[in-house]
């Protein structure tokens, strides 16, 4: 179970995957236990049903299924959802939420190239802030790597770990520790 997982090494390997830097509310949100869960509640809803089709399908994007399952088998979707509805202050949440409407609005009746040139857009919009694409990449790696899909078959988990190897070559290891 996640919950097994020191919330404090999540967030460092988490931070290192996103190039250190993550935003205070996506770490409050951990640290409270907000992380992707089989089941996610949000206490305070904010997407509509269309705009949370979007929220899965652009996170499907980020992280999609390979050999092994993507962004929406994690349930990212509902925990962008939790951290935008219960923890983002209202000026961060009212900011998510234009960029959210701000997406391209082919973007679901788009092919995959189109969602690809679509979101390449986004992610090369230059800001003196964190754009909303970038906090979104964010919110998805953070949803990915804290669900038991992304600890357990993305990266790998041990709940109880081995000795203490110093250096094994990483075609022994295959996958990133978790643990």
């Amino acid at each position: 179970m996640m919950n097994e997982i020191s919330r404090r090494r999540l967030l460092k390997n988490i931070a290192i995957m996103t190039g250190g830097a993550l935003s205070a509310n996506v770490v409050a949100g951990v640290m409270s236990g907000a992380l992707a869960q089989e089941s996610i509640s949000v206490d305070n809803p904010v997407f509509s049903d269309a705009q949370l089709e979007l929220v899965a399908e652009i996170a499907q994007m980020i992280v999609p299924d390979t050999d092994t399952p993507g962004a929406k088998a994690a349930l990212v979707h509902d925990y962008i959802h939790a951290i935008v509805g219960d923890w983002y202050y209202d000026n961060e949440r009212e900011k998510f939420m234009a960029g959210l409407k701000a997406v391209d609005p082919s973007f679901m009746s788009s092919d995959e190239a189109g969602r690809t040139a679509i979101l390449t857009a986004l992610d090369n919009e230059e800001s003196d802030e964190k754009t909303f694409f970038a906090e979104f990449k964010e919110l998805t790696l953070v949803g990915y790597f804290s669900s038991q899909i992304g600890a357990e078959e993305e990266l790998r988990y041990e709940q109880y770990p081995g000795p203490y190897q110093g250096c094994v070559p990483f075609e022994e290891v295959g996958r990133t520790w978790a643990t």
